[in-house]
């Protein structure tokens, strides 16, 4: 490990009080000074890897949350902190000796990053050793003020943001802003549909709308999304790797591959089967929609169709749709994700639907 590795690991799991002496055992390995100095240098350029294309963006977790911090191309980088001083001002707050109206929360966080801030030199004297000139540097900016918020896990969760960085989004009727992030309603593999149908849920929980009102509604839509046909029930995909995991089948006469990939393979092969040369073939990169079979003849479980395709085949809409299995993962998984932190009893909304149809003729 050289001596930079060996400065960061010490830095990572020490204690502040222990960083004196750290510091003194590095001394002890005789650093030539143009390996610790410190340079200014200018971005050279900023490019677009790729589109994230709605999918998820990972953060990075700290596994000791007592020091949310860590190097990254030897910058320090430190993670962002949500939180609230309600539950430890309620009483004075209820009292009245606190004032507690949006313009006044927004100045309270305010004041609070503004004496955070105060701290940091000390902070980065006694915890890295930087002088308190380069300390002054570093600070830390409010970046919004919600209503109410839903935490499900680390980095998934979503704040009906009223304040964002001093601008107000509580404008023209509009109870707010929503910030979400990890969740199905920004998944690319979630149907638009369904993103908007998420959408709407969040939005009444934030907004305080009651329970049995969002039963309510997610019993209508599941009586809606049963009435679709089974080509409008499947998740949207993107297909990679087609040509490699087909030879790899050719080769070996059997090969593990993702879900996605094995259904866009069927669909080329059961156009074969039915001498469909009009439809398109599903090739590397293709963006497909993935429907699931019933028990069939072929074994297959699942196929999938090109989103470009613009008139599907009789052929594939007499295919026996698995539309229980569909609604699982469309409206039964995602919803669970999104508000099964709340512990409600979903299943209410499957025994609603089904007293409705038994009166439905």
């Amino acid at each position: 490990m050289n001596i930079k590795e060996k400065l960061k690991t010490l830095i990572l799991d020490a204690e502040p009080e222990e960083m004196p002496s750290i510091i003194r055992e590095i001394r002890e390995y005789n650093i030539p000074k143009k390996s610790i100095t410190l340079q200014k240098a200018k971005v050279k350029s900023v490019k677009l890897v790729r589109k994230a294309d709605d999918e998820y963006v990972y953060d990075i977790g700290m596994r000791n949350e007592a020091k949310p911090w860590y190097f990254g191309n030897n910058i320090l980088i430190h993670n962002s902190c949500y939180f609230s001083a309600y539950p430890t001002l309620k009483k004075d707050i209820e009292s009245g000796i606190i004032p507690w109206e949006k313009e006044d929360i927004s100045k309270f966080y305010d004041d609070i990053g503004d004496q955070v801030n105060l701290t940091f030199s000390d902070f980065m004297l006694k915890a890295f050793h930087c002088p308190l000139s380069r300390g002054g540097v570093i600070k830390a900016g409010r970046e919004i003020v919600g209503v109410k918020g839903l935490f499900i896990k680390k980095k998934r969760y979503a704040v009906l943001v009223y304040d964002k960085e001093g601008k107000r989004k509580d404008k023209d009727g509009k109870p707010g802003e929503i910030k979400a992030m990890g969740l199905d309603l920004k998944r690319s593999d979630t149907p638009e549909f369904m993103q908007k149908f998420l959408s709407d849920i969040l939005e009444l929980v934030l907004t305080g709308s009651e329970e049995q009102d969002i039963m309510e509604k997610i019993s209508d839509f599941r009586i809606k999304f049963k009435a679709r046909p089974g080509w409008e029930k499947g998740s949207p995909k993107r297909a990679n790797n087609i040509t490699k995991y087909q030879a790899l089948e050719e080769t070996t006469g059997k090969a593990n591959m993702p879900g996605h990939v094995r259904a866009s393979i069927n669909w080329n092969i059961l156009k074969k089967i039915f001498h469909d040369t009009y439809s398109m073939n599903i090739t590397d990169g293709a963006k497909v929609i993935v429907c699931k079979l019933r028990t069939n003849a072929l074994g297959f479980t699942s196929v999938a169709f090109p989103v470009d395709e613009i008139r599907l085949p009789a052929w594939f809409k007499e295919l026996p749709f698995d539309h229980a299995e569909m609604e699982n993962v469309i409206i039964d998984k995602k919803i669970e994700n999104l508000i099964g932190v709340l512990n409600w009893d979903l299943t209410k909304t499957h025994e609603e639907t089904t007293a409705d149809n038994l009166f439905n003729f």
